[in-house]
C-alpha cells in the first residue's frame, strides 16, 4: 500500500524514521522535539485548524524545558477551549504531572505568571504565522500587537517589543521555533495557509500609542 500522508499511521511511521535517521547519522532529536513533532502531528488530525491548536504543543514544549507543571495545566484548558480532548502525548504528560504532584515533588512556577506568559507566547506565534504568510517580521509584529489589544486580554505588547523577542525567542536554538513553526504548517491544510495569508494583508496594524521603539 502506498504511503498516504493524510494517514495517520503512514505519518507517525514518517516521523520516527527521521528521527532514527538523524539519530544513526549524529543529529538526534530531543526529547522535547519529539513532544513538539508528536502534538503537533495529533492535534493536525484533531478536526480542528492547526494554527489554532499550536499553543498546546507550545506550553508541551515549555514543560519539557522548565518542568513547570502549570504549562500542562495550560496545554489541557486550551485543548479544552478549543473543544477537543487531551491528544495522546497530552495525556501521558498529563499523567506524568498528576505522579509528580502527587509524590509532592511539584517544584517552580505559578499559574499566574503562566497566563501571562501564554499570552506573550500566542502574540509571538502570531508573528511567526503572519510572518511565514508573507508579512515581514516588523509588519507581523505590528499587527500582533494591535490583535493582543483589541481582544482585551489585560495585557498589551508594543509592537517594537515583540519585534525584538521574536527574533530572541523564535529564531534563535537548532532548530529554531520559527523553522518547527514553519514545519507545522506545511502540514496544515491549505484553507488553513489560506487564512494566515488573508490575515497578513487585513488585519489592521498598531497605532502610534503601540508601535515603540526598537532597542536591540
Amino acid at each position: 500500500m502506498a504511503w498516504d500522508e493524510n494517514n495517520f499511521d503512514d505519518r507517525l511511521s514518517n516521523l520516527k524514521k527521521t528521527w532514527e535517521t538523524g539519530k544513526r547519522i549524529g543529529l538526534p532529536t530531543s526529547e522535547a522535539e519529539k513532544v513538539w513533532g508528536l502534538l503537533s502531528l495529533e492535534l493536525e488530525f484533531s478536526g480542528k485548524p492547526l494554527a489554532e491548536l499550536e499553543s498546546v504543543a507550545w506550553f508541551a514544549l515549555q514543560w519539557m524545558e522548565t518542568k513547570n507543571p502549570h504549562y500542562i495545566d495550560a496545554a489541557f484548558l486550551a485543548c479544552r477551549n478549543a473543544g477537543i480532548g487531551p491528544p495522546p502525548t497530552l495525556l501521558d504528560l498529563m499523567a506524568e504531572v498528576a505522579t509528580i504532584r502527587f509524590s509532592g515533588l511539584e517544584r517552580g512556577g505559578t499559574g499566574k505568571r503562566i497566563q501571562g506568559d501564554s499570552i506573550h507566547a500566542e502574540a509571538l506565534r502570531i508573528v511567526c504565522c503572519l510572518h511565514l504568510a508573507g508579512a515581514s517580521v516588523e509588519k507581523a509584529a505590528s499587527k500582533a500587537a494591535r490583535y493582543i489589544a483589541d481582544q482585551g486580554l489585560g495585557k498589551a505588547y508594543k509592537a517594537s517589543t515583540l519585534e525584538r523577542d521574536y527574533s530572541t525567542e523564535f529564531r534563535r536554538g537548532s532548530p529554531s521555533l520559527e523553522s518547527i513553526m514553519r514545519e507545522a504548517l506545511s502540514r496544515a491544510p491549505i484553507e488553513n495557509c489560506q487564512t494566515w495569508a488573508r490575515l497578513a494583508s487585513d488585519l489592521p496594524e498598531a497605532d502610534d500609542d503601540l508601535k515603540g521603539n526598537r532597542r536591540d
